[in-house]
């Protein structure tokens, strides 16, 4: 009777296929995804992108300044008629205060009931669910914008958007004034009264009504709601009781907006992955390679060599790791060969303390004492039987530290000592929007993400590396 003997089956034979997919499960897959996707391939295809978008990441358009994300539509602030403004609930920093002098940064608004005052107020409850903006303006009541003229020299201009009202939603001394015409933006409050230019407002501009009588103005509030609506500044504007447009309609044309200068968003955030990226990478290995060389030494050679190097290595990782980066870049100037030698200066101390614990149990092991009775040299144990055992430990330090080193670079970016302007890092890209996270928080909050997000998967995939190299962690499947 012949033996016969079995053959393989082919890998898209049922069996193979199902052990694929269950080895394929074992993998951390939403982490490896999202590097892929945020990370990678952001960073190989980014010049293509710009010239298939047609956006430069360094250079925008100034008319296109802080275009919100597509979904967003105009925001702007409408003159809010018949609110019980004598009875209103004023609100600052979640303390609930009734009857105040609402001020706006400081100086006294209009009085209400009492005489406490309240700084920095800008919103008030006006009924269970309405919440509304209260701002300093300078009303002319039954004025007219068509009898609107400056009394400065020919060709000044002394106001910029002229609020016409004709359904109220502006209050002096406690009472609703019905029609007329306001100024906000452009007027200074002083002591002295309302300025324009820094001339007295009965000085800079007159206002008549329709009867042709000279207006005195007087200074009250305008209470407004915040409005969501379509159509141009122009458009927008040009609508009876409108006080001005907080921001446009976003377009297709930017997915998630621009910033203050103009440049598109997902462009700047697509180059800044290709900076994160590769400001890790060249910096983990420059750490890695001298921290891993002095390690190896220390842990071999033992004696006043092992303890000079770890003394050293005591004395950097007791120096906090952003002051030592702020004072070398204050040293050397910032730009991208500054950052990456900064946080090779940070990290190289946890490989050298790493690589010497490993040395020191691997070197007294007994084919390493056979080795060196064999005759072998201490380069070669070092790099045939000593590092290839270290080799595990310093790949799981080097994942877990990858997105740790993004971490810093966009800190340091965010604090002006990493990537220079205009060069668009991921933390440069923070620190644009942070004075415009109020009205505009697209700026900093999709970059933001973009860090939190690539730094958990990094982290993610860091942990499941120990759990497969680490023998200690490494579970049995």
């Amino acid at each position: 009777m012949g033996i016969v003997i079995p053959t393989a089956k082919p890998w898209y034979s049922r069996p193979k296929l199902v052990s694929k997919l269950r080895a394929a499960s074992r993998l951390p897959l939403v982490p490896i995804f999202i590097i892929i996707f945020v990370l990678i391939l952001p960073a190989i295809f980014a010049n293509v992108w710009s010239n298939f978008r047609g956006f430069d990441p360094e250079v925008g358009i100034l008319g296109d300044r802080l275009v919100p994300p597509a979904w967003v539509k105009a925001k702007i602030l409408s003159l809010a008629p018949g609110v019980d403004y004598g009875n209103i609930e004023v609100y600052k920093s979640g303390e609930q205060i009734v009857g105040a002098i609402i001020t706006n940064q400081g100086t006294p608004i209009d009085v209400v009931n009492d005489n406490k005052q309240i700084v920095g107020i800008i919103s008030y409850k006006a009924g269970e669910e309405r919440t509304v903006r209260l701002e300093k303006a300078l009303i002319y009541p039954g004025g007219t914008e068509v009898s609107l003229k400056s009394k400065l020299r020919e060709g000044l201009v002394v106001y910029k958007n002229p609020i016409t009202f004709n359904e109220g939603g502006l209050y002096s001394a406690g009472k609703e004034i019905p029609q007329g015409l306001a100024f906000m933006d452009e007027v200074n409050f002083t002591p002295l009264g309302p300025t324009l230019l820094g001339t007295q407002a009965s000085d800079a501009i007159e206002v008549r009504d329709v009867n042709g009588n000279i207006l005195t103005g007087v200074v009250g509030v305008a209470v407004m709601d915040t409005l969501r609506v379509n159509g141009s500044k122009a458009e927008v504007l040009s609508q009876a009781g409108v006080v001005r447009q907080l921001t446009p309609d976003g377009t297709m044309r930017y997915w998630l907006g621009t910033d203050k200068m103009g440049r598109d968003l997902v462009t700047r955030m697509v180059h800044g992955a290709r900076i994160s990226l590769t400001v890790s990478l060249i910096a983990i290995l420059f750490a890695g390679i001298i921290g891993t060389s002095l390690g190896l030494v220390s842990g071999y050679a033992g004696g006043w060599v092992d303890a000079l190097i770890m003394r050293i290595v005591d004395m950097k990782l007791s120096i906090p790791s952003i002051l030592l980066a702020l004072v070398f870049v204050a040293i050397i100037g910032p730009s991208f060969r500054t950052v990456v030698a900064v946080i090779a200066l940070v990290y190289w101390a946890i490989y050298a303390r790493q690589a010497r614990g490993e040395t020191l149990a691997v070197k007294n092991m007994d084919y390493v004492q056979r080795a060196r009775v064999a005759g072998a040299s201490n380069l070669r144990i070092l790099g045939k039987h000593v590092f290839p055992n270290v080799l595990n430990s310093l790949i799981i330090v080097a994942t877990l530290q990858l997105g740790t080193a993004i971490l810093f670079e966009a800190s340091l970016s965010f604090l002006g000592a990493g990537i220079p302007r205009p060069t668009p890092a991921w933390g440069v890209m923070v620190a644009d929007g942070r004075e415009l996270i109020v009205a505009n928080w697209w700026v900093s909050f999709f970059p933001g993400m973009a860090i939190l997000v690539a730094v958990l998967a990094l982290n993610l995939l860091g942990d499941w590396t120990r759990d497969k190299l680490d023998p200690k962690t490494r579970q049995v499947t």
